[in-house]
């Protein structure tokens, strides 16, 4: 069982998305979502103690691992916005590069987690989000400048076509190369 619990704490570690009881399940090579379930609670109870920096979070997605709030203004220098799981990162990146666009555009690329991620955005304060008949209109806000240290949306346009043409480049070195 504890072999099991560490391997569930090193998945959910590493991991860049939250895990749902099936990947779990897979990971642990574990046939029963009952034993997966118990493992996870237990689990859960060992992280509320006190003297642990880290809690276990149940998101619509899954399960995440986070920095427990007592300890996070302390740490997060550590790791800038490592606050935001890497699903969430990508659908905020694509409304900010498109801004402003439709959440239906922004969905079908995305898929339907991406109303989650929305969701969650608009939260946070990162978008706001207009009614417009059948869809809505997402736009970045001041807040989302702020907190990724930009002096505006195209500042972050241009960021990241720098950084495609960097890896365009090592693309065509790595193809050259072979």
């Amino acid at each position: 069982m504890e072999e099991k619990k560490s391997r569930l704490e090193a998945a959910l570690f590493l991991s860049e998305e939250a895990l749902d009881n099936k990947q779990i399940a897979d990971i642990l090579d574990l046939g029963s979502i009952g034993y997966v379930d118990m493992l996870i609670e237990e689990f859960q109870q060992d992280l509320e103690d006190e003297d642990r920096g880290l809690e276990l979070v149940d998101t619509p997605e899954g399960y995440e691992l986070k920095v427990k709030k007592d300890h996070l203004e302390h740490v997060s220098h550590l790791a800038p916005h490592q606050d935001l799981n890497e699903g969430q990162l990508r659908t905020l990146s694509l409304i900010a590069y498109n801004a402003p666009v439709e959440q239906t555009d922004i969905i079908d690329i995305r898929g339907n987690r991406a109303y989650q991620h929305v969701k969650e955005m608009v939260k946070r304060g990162f978008i706001s989000k207009e009614k417009d008949g059948r869809t809505a209109i997402l736009d970045v806000t001041d807040h989302f400048l702020e907190y990724f240290e930009l002096d505006s949306v195209d500042d972050f346009k241009r960021q990241f076509e720098n950084e495609q043409a960097g890896r365009d480049s090592t693309q065509d070195g790595i193809d050259a190369f072979n």
